[in-house]
């Protein structure tokens, strides 16, 4: 339960809930921990609540730290095309030839240091590596925020990643001073490996050969990665646990059947040990080789402790061990919690550890033959579809929170792909490392193929079969809060009272099948308002605004298209739900659930008689006369705030429920 306690303090932080400042937090952490070694010999009760209040105080004081040292400078306001030097901290290679350049050190006139800058290239002559430095013309932006109140925030993701900007490219790149040193080399050979694989395997097999090895997903077909995330395959492109435990599998369990070979060793030394020896150090070459990403270090600490569990004779997979894990992430990086790699990663583990060590042996138990091919087939089949179910059930909350999308044919695909990946590509991934220092890596390149091959057909075919995947509009937070918390106490707890989890996550559900969508959006920019119908529809006032934000709304509502209103045109029941009547300085909104009336403005000569007939006034431009409306949301609020969600009553004497993207951020370092 201790990364679960500390994850609710991380939580409570993050959502600022419970927001201390650092040394409050730290006072009363400390303060706990006193208290509790005072009483743990006489109040066992009471010691128990303070040791549980302690880890959830650790959670919020480890994540009050890392926000406050960790100093990561952001861009206040937009800059204008100009020149900027820095050197080159990583290259991503985008599918049409492009490449986005992260730099460092960099230099820019009349402009503080920043940390990083994140700046896509059009135009250069010569491929940079990680660094070079640079010399380019470009404009900045500060990392854009939310679409929405609630809404995933890029801004905040990018700041614990030390982006202080992202821009665009209006020159040529020039390379002033090829880089130097260990960090440059062992990047340039990540990069130079990528190429050498896709030189050997062009196409799309290719760009996923090259993110398997190496981790650089760039110039991959988006056509490809769609299909990949909409059959269920997409855990295969990002490298973490699944690649890491098979390479480290593999190379275990080849070292000791070449051990065993050899009667003296087998019989005279640990050679199941040295074995854990050899995959861990290939499984901390493969680390440094693909990037070390987050998961992939998160990965890398779970197969140590497996290891670590055959040197010291002890069972290696347990929940313990995924306890360890977390407990290191939470506090060297708190962030990761409230990332979606962190939760499904952990969620399915979690998940598929309980399982196993309460049902899967006497499960699988029924379907395991002593003998025969078709003994093994079946229990081959049957455990991989038990397995993959478990691991879709434990993600699902995640899936539809944060992506709004149900893959409903995901074990037919990981059935199919899943053994491939293991039995077949895998191994060749081990060769081809061996065989590259020589040149000889096209050897098992080609065969690699023939299954990334199959793995890839597989995601064309189950992605385009009618009904693939469901979208479904956004749930709540406290939705899914209450279904992990409610899964974690009946999974972990062995006792009777785990069952106590059940409701906790019918409370969940409840949340999840409530929540009600706002019903009038207006963006960031306050140039765009999109309203709600009845049937769950979005109709926007424009269709030329941001199409980051417009995907974005049309996913976290479910749909798969959006629609337009004009404002120029009488359109009285447009779409359900939505009695609107424009002209072209404005329009009147009357929805069906609410007997409130609202005015989308335009034009301010309208703002005089929609002040005197409107409960809600939304004006796309300042409003500097007197209204009588309940709400009155201007051009400057929308500049000053972001944007709106409001939430219309069915009462017109009912207050109108707004939040705005600012005020839903909270004050942190990376709100602007």
């Amino acid at each position: 339960m201790v990364p679960v306690l500390m994850a609710l303090g991380i939580g409570a932080y993050f959502s600022n809930f419970l927001k201390l400042p650092l040394i409050n937090i730290s006072i009363i952490t400390t303060s706990l921990l006193v208290i509790s070694l005072m009483i743990r010999k006489h109040f066992a009760l009471i010691n128990l609540c303070t040791l549980a209040s302690f880890f959830i105080a650790l959670g919020n004081l480890s994540a009050s730290y890392r926000v406050n040292t960790l100093g990561t400078v952001t861009l206040q306001k937009e800059i204008r095309p100009t020149n900027i030097s820095g050197t080159v901290e990583k290259v991503h290679l985008y599918e049409d030839g492009k490449i986005r350049l992260t730099l460092k050190d960099t230099e820019i006139y009349d402009t503080p240091p920043l940390t990083l800058v994140n700046v896509r290239v059009n135009k250069f002559d010569e491929m940079p590596y990680p660094g070079d430095k640079i010399k380019i013309r470009a404009g900045l932006m500060p990392p854009p925020g939310p679409s929405m109140p609630g809404d995933y925030d890029y801004g905040r993701q990018v700041w614990f990643q030390g982006l202080s900007a992202v821009g665009y490219s209006v020159s040529a790149l020039e390379i002033t001073e090829k880089g130097t040193g260990v960090s440059r080399s062992f990047n340039q050979i990540r990069q130079r490996m990528a190429e050498r694989i896709r030189g050997h395997l062009p196409g799309e097999t290719g760009t996923l050969a090259a993110a398997l090895i190496t981790g650089i997903r760039g110039g991959m077909p988006e056509s490809l990665a769609e299909a990949m995330r909409d059959a269920g395959l997409a855990h295969l492109l990002a490298i973490s646990g699944l690649h890491m435990g098979l390479l480290c599998g593999v190379v275990f369990f080849t070292a000791r059947f070449i051990l065993s070979f050899s009667p003296r060793l087998a019989l005279g030394y640990p050679i199941k040990k040295w074995s854990a020896v050899i995959a861990g150090l290939a499984g901390l070459g493969y680390l440094f080789i693909s990037g070390a990403s987050i998961p992939t270090v998160r990965a890398f600490i779970m197969v140590i402790i497996v290891f670590l569990g055959i040197l010291a004779d002890r069972k290696a997979i347990s929940l313990r061990l995924v306890a360890i894990a977390a407990i290191y992430l939470l506090v060297s990086s708190p962030e990761s919690l409230i990332g979606v790699s962190f939760q499904m990663s952990f969620a399915a583990v979690v998940a598929l550890v309980v399982v196993f060590e309460r049902f899967g042996n006497d499960f699988m138990n029924k379907f395991r033959g002593d003998s025969g091919l078709r003994q093994k087939l079946v229990y081959f089949v049957v455990g991989s579809l038990f397995t993959s179910l478990i691991a879709e059930l434990a993600i699902a909350p995640f899936a539809l929170y944060h992506f709004n999308k149900v893959v409903l044919y995901g074990l037919l695909a990981n059935l199919i792909a899943m053994p491939v990946m293991g039995s077949w590509v895998m191994p060749w991934i081990v060769v081809t490392l061996v065989l590259m220092p020589f040149g000889l890596e096209w050897l098992a390149l080609e065969p690699m193929s023939w299954g990334l091959e199959v793995i890839m057909a597989v995601a064309y075919w189950v992605s385009g079969l009618p009904g693939s995947t469901l979208e479904i509009p956004a749930i709540d937070i406290k939705a899914l809060v209450f279904l992990v918390l409610g899964a974690l106490w009946l999974g972990i707890w062995k006792l009777r009272w785990r069952f106590l989890g059940i409701p906790i996550m019918l409370l969940g559900l409840v949340f999840a099948v409530t929540y009600k969508q706002p019903d009038i959006l207006i963006d960031n920019a306050g140039k765009t308002i999109a309203i709600r119908g009845d049937d769950n529809s979005l109709s926007l006032s424009r269709m030329n605004g941001s199409r980051i934000v417009k995907d974005r709304w049309r996913q976290r509502y479910g749909l798969s298209e959006l629609e337009r209103w004009e404002y120029d045109s009488f359109t009285p029941d447009q779409a359900a739900g939505r009695e609107l009547s424009c002209d072209t300085m404005s329009c009147l909104y009357r929805p069906n659930r609410s007997d409130l009336i609202v005015s989308l403005v335009q034009d301010e000569q309208a703002l005089p008689e929609d002040c005197a007939n409107s409960d809600v006034i939304i004006s796309l431009v300042p409003v500097e006369i007197n209204c009588s409306a309940k709400v009155v949301l201007d051009r400057w609020d929308f500049y000053n705030n972001g944007g709106y969600a409001l939430w219309l009553p069915e009462n017109g004497n009912d207050d109108v429920e707004m939040q705005n993207v600012k005020s839903s951020r909270g004050d942190f370092p990376w709100v602007n």
